[in-house]
């Protein structure tokens, strides 16, 4: 018992007496590492959360830029066929112009019409000229 007991007060003696430094020390820098590794996951994860909020603007973009590329490509034709079919109306107004101009003629030379009713038809054929293109007169 005693030689036991003097030798555990001993090796007790010489573990509170040693410099405790290097063990606080290892423990103390192991925390920060701790820390530091999570500050570093936390940073990661909310950098992934931010990169797929990116990711799906980003298709979200894409998709309506394709959306709007259709949408102009479909307004193109249309405008294409509204201009067609402006060239047709235009040439066929004046068909009727010329038409209308030979009948005139017509009837100036034919002679006996009253003068007031070869003056409102060509008034008339006037008015229209006007709103017609001017590369088209």
């Amino acid at each position: 018992g005693v030689v036991q007991r003097n030798k555990a007060a001993n090796e007790l003696e010489q573990l509170k007496s040693e410099d405790p430094l290097p063990l606080r020390k290892a423990k103390i820098t192991q925390q920060a590492a701790v820390k530091k590794s999570d500050r570093a996951a936390a940073a990661a994860d909310a950098a992934a959360v931010k990169a797929n909020e990116d990711r799906v603007k980003a298709e979200q973009a894409r998709a309506d830029a394709e959306q709007a590329r259709v949408d102009a490509e479909a307004a193109a034709r249309t405008a294409e066929a509204a201009e067609q079919e402006a060239e047709a109306s235009a040439t066929a107004a004046e068909q009727k112009l010329g038409d209308a101009m030979q009948y005139l003629s017509e009837v100036k030379a034919k002679g006996g019409v009253a003068q007031g009713a070869v003056y409102w038809m060509e008034r008339e054929i006037t008015e229209k000229k006007r709103y017609l293109p001017k590369r088209r007169q």
